[in-house]
């Protein structure tokens, strides 16, 4: 049975490659741009994981992190972090203390996803 996760990320490139990779790995994936649709994704059919970008420009990966632990404690969340200007390393802490249950400095491989994945009930 497939696991449904939610990838998150502003750049479609990235979101695409990100998506690829797990549905190779035997993942179902859908994508969204940012968070407008997690709400109503979540509500209609709930996903198994979610891996969230943490900068991007309508609502930070933080904030999604944040709602997701309030209205959903029991779903996954891989953080994924560049950096942006202050370097990748103080977002996915932060990350981590909001929530996250797997930081990962992109680029990401498709091996690091599934094995953060892994947790998937």
């Amino acid at each position: 049975m497939l696991k449904l996760v939610c990838v998150v990320d502003d750049d479609e490139l990235v979101r695409a490659k990100i998506a690829g990779d797990l549905r190779a790995k035997g993942f179902e994936t859908v994508e969204i741009q940012d968070s407008r649709d997690l709400r109503r994704i979540m509500n209609n059919r709930p996903v198994d994981a979610v891996v969230v970008d943490l900068v991007m420009p309508e609502k930070d990966g933080v904030e999604i992190i944040s709602e997701l632990r309030r209205d959903w404690p029991r779903v996954r969340i891989v953080a994924i972090s560049g950096g942006g200007q202050i370097g990748p390393e103080l977002y996915l802490r932060i990350a981590r203390q909001m929530g996250a249950d797997v930081c990962l400095v992109k680029p990401v491989s498709a091996e690091d996803l599934a094995a953060a994945l892994a947790g998937v009930p």
